[in-house]
């Protein structure tokens, strides 16, 4: 059986929750050999720099091709932000005893910390690199779930308001085409996928009329 890749992201700029994590670790069944990995996610502004033009008037532009002072200072700003709630989500309660469960179990969990102007963008990116078998999203991300579904063929779910986990869509495989698969665009996911853990393929027969 092929090694379960897991991904929880999570907004950095919050307190960690450790319900997801958890769910993961046990719904999905993980085993030695399986990654659990824990993905903080900051919300990264670029601002724009001022500059003088040759009659004198400033301007405001974004990021220039030569790094200036400012943004020598923003970037290192950002590493600093990362680096700080790295530690703080290594150094939670609840985290280090899901650390301890890990390792106890044989199932690497690894924590890291992101940043980008589009959150989900740089999350969905992480994901595809690591090549996820299974997400679970940040509940902020429901507005942004459109492109996970449609770039990742991983399962993929999303927390809710109560810390509890829906269900968006399981994993697909190459030999698992439904009919919604064969329609232009992505309906509205919400209804549609909250079924059961792991749903079965459909045919055209299956589809209600």
């Amino acid at each position: 059986m092929e090694d379960q890749r897991v991904m929880v992201i999570q907004d950095a700029s919050k307190q960690v929750c450790s319900s997801a994590i958890k769910w993961a670790l046990h719904a999905l069944i993980l085993k030695p050999g399986d990654l659990l990995l824990l993905l903080g996610v900051l919300h990264q502004v670029n601002h724009p720099t001022p500059v003088v033009s040759l009659k004198g008037t400033r301007k405001l532009v974004g990021y220039r091709k030569k790094m200036g002072f400012s943004s020598k200072f923003a970037a290192n700003h950002t590493i600093v932000d990362r680096e700080t709630r790295k530690e703080e989500f290594e150094n939670n309660a609840e985290i280090l005893e899901i650390s301890k469960l890990c390792k106890a179990q044989k199932v690497e969990f690894r924590i890291e910390v992101t940043s980008g102007a589009s959150p989900a963008v740089v999350a969905m990116q992480s994901a595809q690199n690591m090549k996820a078998t299974w997400v679970i999203l940040d509940r902020k991300m429901k507005k942004n779930k459109k492109i996970f579904l449609e770039k990742l063929p991983c399962g993929i779910s999303r927390m809710k308001k109560n810390n509890g986990i829906k269900l968006l869509r399981g994993p697909r495989t190459k030999f698992c085409l439904t009919y919604d698969d064969m329609i232009p665009g992505n309906p509205e996911e919400d209804d549609l996928f909250s079924i059961e853990l792991f749903p079965t393929c459909k045919t055209i027969s299956d589809k209600p009329v």
